[in-house]
């Protein structure tokens, strides 16, 4: 048995030190804070009959009865979350057991890194839990009761309320850490059980597809493919899953307003779609208008492009403006309405949404989002301005992008269908339909994580171990 004392500053810090050093099988035997932090007490190949034989030759002889109060109210928290640690740990572990026979040093169990299931996983985990919330309270209210007797425990009543809060935060790190060793162990018995389907689950992840959406992908493919076969069969089935707009909106006609955060390029978007549809049906036809008051030389963009195409610009600051403007322009076949590019945190979002409600009209809102975004700025985007109901998704810069897989997610997720891509500045060469591209798109998002380094494998396992101890749950 390899015993190691660790010590840092903190319980996050300490952890890392045993994973490093040990290994996810590492059994923490004790935790005590000292002057530089905390010590935790390490094993691995851990015999505990041993570690309990050394443990009763180290103790003391008892305290005397009146000493006891004061030591009890003394005693270190940690003891109890190491208890903890150390039954969920070995409850985790699988149930092969390795037994030599050559004497008592030896007969111990030695756990294999793999879980027996999902279900005592999640058991484990939950009376791990309960029994630190248990032995919280319990120390809580041993920490009150020293308090009552001034006379032996004056000083304990003056850090009880700190060593408490230092037990939850320490019930906290715990937690997280056999969640991630859960994890872990999950994403490596997929690995050893499915090679193929953790090979696609990393694809996935390099193209940057949203964890809950790649394994759902990944099930529908059929297990007895070799793994190139199964890895085109995913990125079909990805491009299959898109939901895109079928038909030109300069062909159909209508009123639209592009909204979105600022800087995903509206204006140029909008610029793009007048200039097609300009080459088609002439200038007469169209209509442009600008509600944003906002922003400086933001209408002089868009009037710079409206005066190389001789078209009509008028500027709406409000809802009733806007109705006027679009009485004015019924015999117009297309309106294109450029808003203000706002921060998805702007609180003048609403009234900018409100200017689009214009009765007997109606203004078909499609939302501009940019490929670059990361995925969680794009999902925060999404979810605030789902608030103006959009009919559909145009995909800016394209050409800027570092992955494809997270916008086109958020598409996926929330049935948003896709009716422009752009992959540039140009005017209006660089504005696509994107019903015709979506091969090419997958092309292009496949092509985009080639020669990039692996994905860490703690990572991998935070985004689908877990989601594997769910599924099997």
């Amino acid at each position: 048995m390899n015993i190691r004392r660790f010590v840092a500053p903190d319980m996050r810090e300490v952890l890392a030190a045993v994973r490093a050093e040990l290994g996810a099988d590492a059994v923490m035997l004790s935790t005590r804070k000292v002057p530089d932090g905390v010590e935790v007490i390490a094993a691995i190949d851990y015999d505990e009959n041993l570690w309990q034989a050394q443990q009763q030759r180290a103790v003391p002889a008892p305290p005397t009865a009146s000493a006891a109060p004061a030591a009890s109210a003394a005693s270190p928290p940690p003891a109890v979350a190491t208890t903890t640690l150390s039954i969920a740990m070995r409850a985790a572990a699988d149930d092969d057991v390795v037994e030599s026979g050559a004497d008592d040093l030896d007969e111990f169990e030695r756990a294999a890194a793999a879980i027996r299931s999902a279900a005592l996983q999640r058991a484990t985990l939950a009376a791990a839990t309960q029994s630190a919330a248990r032995d919280l309270a319990a120390q809580q209210t041993a920490a009150k009761a020293a308090a009552a007797r001034p006379a032996i425990s004056g000083v304990a009543s003056a850090t009880a309320e700190p060593a408490s809060a230092g037990v939850a935060d320490e019930i906290k790190d715990l937690r997280r850490l056999l969640e991630t060793q859960l994890a872990s162990l999950a994403w490596n018995d997929l690995n050893r059980d499915a090679p193929v389907r953790a090979r696609l689950l990393r694809e996935m992840a390099k193209l940057g597809v949203d964890a809950s959406l790649a394994a759902k992908l990944a099930s529908e493919i059929p297990s007895d493919l070799g793994s190139q076969e199964a890895l085109r069969a995913l990125v079909r089935r990805f491009g299959d899953a898109l939901p895109l707009v079928q038909d030109d909106i300069t062909d159909r006609g209508g009123v639209f307003a592009f909204v979105g955060p600022t800087g995903v390029g509206k204006t140029t978007t909008i610029a793009k779609i007048a200039a097609r549809f300009v080459l088609r049906h002439g200038v007469d036809a169209l209509g442009l208008v600008s509600t944003d008051t906002y922003r400086i030389g933001a209408r002089q963009q868009l009037s710079n492009y409206a005066r190389i195409l001789r078209a009509p610009l008028h500027v709406a600051e409000t809802s009733e403006e806007l109705r006027r403007i679009l009485d004015g322009f019924q015999s117009k076949k297309l309106v294109l309405i450029d808003t203000a590019g706002m921060s998805q945190r702007d609180v003048r979002l609403a009234n900018q949404f409100a200017t689009l409600r214009v009765e007997g009209h109606r203004v078909q809102p499609v939302l501009v989002l940019s490929a670059g975004a990361d995925r969680g700025c794009l999902a925060e985007a999404l979810r605030v301005f789902q608030s103006a109901n959009p009919e559909s998704l145009v995909i800016t810069k394209l050409d800027e992008a570092a992955a494809l897989g997270g916008v086109l997610s958020l598409a996926i997720r929330v049935g948003l269908p896709i009716s422009y891509l752009s992959d540039g500045q140009r005017v209006p060469e660089d504005l696509h339909l994107a019903a015709p591209k979506r091969f090419w798109l997958m092309h292009n998002a496949v092509k985009l994580t080639q020669g990039t380094p692996p994905l860490d494998e703690h990572e991998l396992a935070a985004h689908f171990g877990e989601m594997e101890l769910t599924t099997h749950a």
